[in-house]
């Protein structure tokens, strides 16, 4: 009965750490999955002064708000909100990317992290309910197909498996 409780308890939080943990298991060149990059490269006017590129992004590139331009030898840094870019004066190439959050993922992946403040306890709480799931459910099967049969195989190589990888 304990066990089973606790199982209806913890679905929703396992299928969120589940979930998260797929999300973390395919990163995309290591990046954050919590985030979509938005890359945009354009030709505009060459020469451009800083007062004249931030007419230009206000009228066309609103979405992307600026923090800050610093002007190099042969191009500008642009800073943005959330993002960076350049723009090189002698050709007019203007190229920048922003990150944008991908809400449901971040709250997810915050969880997984337990970097979510007040979540360790719930998270310490639920490793432990996983323990007592993992040995608990060990004995509830009885007979050749339990833990004295083939269960203490099953054990093992799910024991060995991961060091496997280590190798």
């Amino acid at each position: 009965m304990f066990h089973r409780d606790l199982g209806y308890f913890f679905v929703g939080i396992t299928l969120i750490y589940a979930v998260s943990g797929i999300i973390l298991n395919h990163k995309v060149n290591g990046e954050d999955p919590a985030y979509k990059t938005v890359s945009k490269e354009l030709q505009i006017e060459k020469g451009l002064k800083i007062a004249e590129l931030e007419k230009y992004w206000e009228k066309h590139l609103a979405e992307f708000p600026i923090n800050r331009i610093m002007p190099n030898s042969e191009s500008y840094d642009i800073y943005l909100k959330g993002g960076v870019g350049n723009y090189h004066l002698q050709t007019g190439h203007l190229q920048f990317e922003t990150y944008q959050k991908k809400q449901w993922v971040y709250f997810i992946n915050k969880l997984h992290y337990n970097s979510k403040k007040g979540w360790t306890y719930m998270a310490d709480f639920f490793a432990i309910t996983l323990i007592f799931f993992a040995l608990s459910g060990m004995f509830m099967v009885p007979g050749k197909r339990g833990i004295i049969g083939r269960g203490k195989w099953l054990i093992l190589l799910g024991i060995i498996l991961p060091f496997l990888f280590f190798l």
